[in-house]
């Protein structure tokens, strides 16, 4: 894959855990380094229908964005842009047909997921997009910074003035939804685009690890880990030590080759400002 003047390639590990205090999974994950994309869900709804909300969500996206993309280059439409919008968009559509199949099924009532996905486009770019409290982060030069912001309640709050920051990781309303698969009249997924850089260190990863880890020691771990197997392991079980109240997941992604390292005090910044290094890109941009 071409970055720039060099070469790369992602190499991708994910694993979900049922945690310590649930006795389903109800997460779910996809990885596929040729397609270079990378799906995280969160379901919801009880019992086995949170399950089939995030395992509808993994199966269902790579196909609609892998039709949506061979769509795209019949029209010769292939550039970054266009597949980045897709991506969005197909989200749209797997959210969609969710709600079809549970619209008739009283049994299915609250049923739904989060999703947050990563998608190779080209250009030395991914596109990310995300419904939910699922998120999505970069590791850069010993710097994390976060490129989703939560589409909950409580962080609605946040940005209307109505409570402080440090009230976010407490308040009641954190877990409150404001957007996710299965909600009728959700705004549409938007979509931006990441510069990649080689050594990038991307994590894509439910609530039940950022509800359990502050993000630096979430930053700590992805900087102290060599592999993305040992990066993915050392996140769950950390969260795991910490309690472990939710399911757990966790995909992380390397852009490759890495460089050598120059040794350092091995501390990680944390950076405020989410998104920071991210493009918003509309259809006009087409």
């Amino acid at each position: 894959m071409p970055l720039g003047e060099e070469t790369f390639q992602l190499c991708a590990y994910g694993l979900a855990d049922v945690g310590l205090q649930r006795f389903t999974l109800e997460d779910a994950f996809y990885i596929s380094e040729e397609q270079g994309l990378f799906i995280v869900s969160d379901g919801m709804g009880g019992a086995c229908a949170g399950a089939l909300a995030s395992a509808v969500t993994v199966q269902t996206l790579p196909l609609k964005l892998l039709e949506e993309c061979r769509r795209l280059a019949c029209r010769g439409e292939e550039e970054s842009v266009g597949k980045a919008l897709a991506l969005g968009k197909m989200i749209d559509a797997v959210k969609t047909l969710l709600l079809e199949k549970t619209s008739h099924q009283p049994a299915a009532k609250g049923l739904g997921a989060t999703v947050v996905a990563g998608f190779y486009v080209g250009d030395g770019k991914m596109a990310v997009s995300h419904l939910g409290d699922s998120r999505a982060y970069l590791l850069r030069a010993g710097c994390l910074e976060r490129l989703t912001e939560d589409h909950t309640l409580a962080n609605m709050l946040y940005q209307s003035g109505h409570i402080e920051r440090s009230q976010l990781a407490s308040h009641p309303a954190r877990h409150i939804l404001t957007r996710h698969i299965g909600m009728a009249d959700c705004p549409p997924a938007g979509t931006a685009l990441l510069p990649l850089c080689s050594g990038d260190r991307l994590l894509f990863c439910t609530d039940g690890l950022t509800g359990m880890l502050a993000d630096v020691e979430i930053g700590r771990i992805l900087a102290g880990s060599d592999f993305v197997e040992s990066a993915c392991e050392s996140l769950i079980a950390a969260a795991n030590n910490a309690g472990g109240k939710d399911n757990i997941t966790a995909v992380t992604v390397d852009v490759l080759p890495r460089p050598p390292e120059k040794g350092g005090s091995g501390e990680v910044l944390v950076r405020d400002t989410i998104g920071y290094s991210l493009l918003p890109i509309n259809a006009g941009d087409l």
